[in-house]
């Protein structure tokens, strides 16, 4: 836990962390490439906004599924305020104190932990204070509302962003103003105007890095599995945080060319694959090591994660950057539960991953505070009945690791590959 005087140093605490996993890796001659540049990358992140007050530089804080495009087009910093506390508890095993801290503003353990702890953090000041907030709605209440608390803790303006649920031509003219108005209130805040030539810049990596993201998921299919449970992480925050930065495309470059050499050997990420499992919704972040330890005790591999790592397919026009802002985002993986009702597509797009990706079991990782995804367990599950694949439901907490200690979730997946045996 950290002291009290180094509460508001945590980004820089979490610059030392990533530098530290960075050297204990490259020293390892087992270690592989991949991993040194996900550390290197947010190296590069938390030490920009480190500095970011030092060097008197703009700093917008922004929720989880925000076009941080524009921010990175505009040389604004950006703080994706989600991830932030995700990996502040990962690293610094800061939780119970953000929490503790979320509890004294009033906020019960029904709202999500990522936002108890983030409006915890900003109480606490361990995150900079940003000059903005920006968030945006889903169909998850907690971020529709943070971002009116998280403006009244910093005591700065802010900007809500509505995204529509339906993808149709009304509702991308609709997206497309919202996001010039938001232009224009961020050049008028922060001084910045958008340049629209490094937007272009940034919309070709981005759709790069999608197409990326599309060979590795199609390489996931292989039997044994190539991809390590701990890489679900980077995967899913590489959008998040790293939209059209070059070295996200050096890291997902590095992971893909990884990937196809151990299918050229045969080799799989675990000693001896035994449990293909597909993953619904975010495991825990204190369980992203026992994750791995799974894999080489139990031969346990997620093998796909249908609703945030299998991304829509689409291209993006670097001439037409604005466009392609609003196009990405009803290409995201998320948009097949978090935007709008869950319905049939979704349905079927897990059906066909669980048979594309040869699964045996999945585990939905039900977290207490997300009353949307809790709410589509059963649906879920039915629907994986009907073709003879067996679901394992946990209750946790994403950044809360009381809730579910883990060795009572080592005891539940246990039974469940018993199961699985006996199938």
């Amino acid at each position: 836990m950290l002291s009290t005087g180094e509460k508001k140093d945590t980004v820089k605490a979490m610059v030392r962390t990533c530098r530290l996993l960075r050297r204990m890796n490259q020293n390892n001659p087992t270690a592989r490439r991949s991993e040194s540049l996900y550390y290197e990358m947010l190296d590069i992140y938390y030490s920009r906004l480190a500095l970011a007050r030092e060097q008197k530089q703009f700093i917008a804080a922004h929720t989880v599924f925000f076009p941080a495009e524009i921010l990175y087009a505009m040389d604004l910093v950006p703080m994706h305020s989600e991830v932030s506390t995700w990996m502040t508890a990962l690293f610094l095993e800061y939780q119970s104190d953000m929490l503790a801290a979320g509890a004294e503003l009033g906020l019960t353990p029904e709202i999500c932990s990522a936002h108890r702890g983030l409006a915890g953090a900003f109480a606490l000041q361990a995150l900079p204070r940003p000059d903005v907030v920006l968030w945006t709605n889903l169909i998850c209440d907690n971020t529709a509302k943070s971002g009116e608390l998280l403006m009244k803790l910093n005591d700065c303006p802010g900007f809500f962003l509505d995204h529509p649920f339906q993808n149709t031509k009304i509702e991308e003219k609709y997206m497309i103003n919202e996001i010039t108005e938001m232009v224009r209130f961020l050049e008028t805040k922060s001084g910045h105007k958008m340049n629209w030539d490094k937007l272009s810049e940034i919309i070709s990596r981005t759709n790069h890095e999608i197409n990326l993201l599309h060979e590795i998921n199609e390489l996931r299919k292989a039997v044994p599995s190539p991809f390590y449970n701990k890489d679900f992480l980077p995967l899913l925050t590489i959008d998040y945080m790293f939209p059209g930065q070059p070295e996200a495309i050096v890291y997902l470059e590095a992971l893909r060319d990884e990937m196809q050499d151990m299918i050229r050997q045969g080799k799989g990420a675990a000693p001896r694959e035994q449990y293909r499992l597909m993953t619904l919704f975010i495991p825990p972040m204190n369980l992203m090591g026992f994750l791995e330890n799974l894999s080489r005790d139990y031969g346990a591999m997620s093998v796909v994660e249908p609703l945030f790592t299998l991304w829509k397919p689409g291209q993006l026009d670097p001439g037409h950057p604005l466009d392609s802002v609003v196009q990405k985002s009803f290409m995201i993986p998320e948009t097949h539960n978090m935007y709008g009702p869950l319905g049939q597509e979704t349905l079927n797009q897990i059906v066909t991953s669980a048979r594309d990706y040869k699964v045996d079991g999945a585990v939905y990782w039900a977290h207490i505070g997300c009353r949307h995804t809790c709410a589509a367990v059963k649906l879920i599950k039915d629907t994986l009945n009907e073709i003879d694949i067996p679901l394992l439901t946990i209750d946790c907490d994403i950044i809360d690791p009381t809730i579910s200690p883990e060795s009572e979730i080592r005891e539940k997946m246990e039974r469940f590959f018993e199961l699985l045996d006996d199938r």
